[in-house]
C-alpha cells in the first residue's frame, strides 16, 4: 500500500513541475520571420536547376517571363504562369514536386491559368 501511495505522491509532483519547453498538440513550429524569402530563393535555385533539363526556351517566353515576374516581385501576390503544352507542364511539375520535396506547398508557386484549368483542344 506504501509503494501505491508513493508513486502516487510522485506522480503528482511531477505532473506539477514546470515544463522547459511548452508543449502545445498540433502546433507547428513558428515560420522564421523571412519564411517569404526564403521559400522565393529556394524557388529561384529549384527553378535554374529544371531549366538546366528543360530549357527556357522550351517552356516559351510568355510562360518564363510569368515566372520571373513573380520571383521579381519577392514572390508576392498571385501570377499565373499557365501551362498549355506538355512541356510547360512537365516542367511546372518537375518544380511542384521539387518545392513540395523540400517542405513547401504547392500553393506558394505561381502555376495556375487565371480563369481557372485549361486543356488542350482535342484533335
Amino acid at each position: 500500500m506504501r509503494i501505491a501511495s508513493l508513486t502516487s505522491s510522485i506522480a503528482v509532483v511531477l505532473a506539477l513541475l514546470p515544463s522547459p519547453v511548452p508543449v502545445l498538440a498540433n502546433e507547428a513550429p513558428p515560420a522564421p520571420r523571412n519564411w517569404r524569402e526564403t521559400k522565393c530563393a529556394m524557388y529561384h535555385d529549384i527553378r535554374a536547376e529544371v531549366l538546366k533539363s528543360i530549357p527556357r526556351e522550351a517552356i516559351g517566353d510568355a510562360f518564363a517571363k510569368a515566372e520571373e515576374d513573380y520571383i521579381a516581385g519577392g514572390c508576392r501576390g498571385r501570377a499565373y504562369a499557365c501551362p498549355r503544352t506538355d512541356t510547360q507542364l512537365e516542367y511546372a511539375n518537375t518544380v511542384s514536386l521539387r518545392m513540395m520535396s523540400g517542405g513547401l506547398s504547392g500553393t506558394f508557386l505561381p502555376y495556375g491559368c487565371e480563369g481557372g484549368t485549361e486543356t488542350a483542344p482535342e484533335q
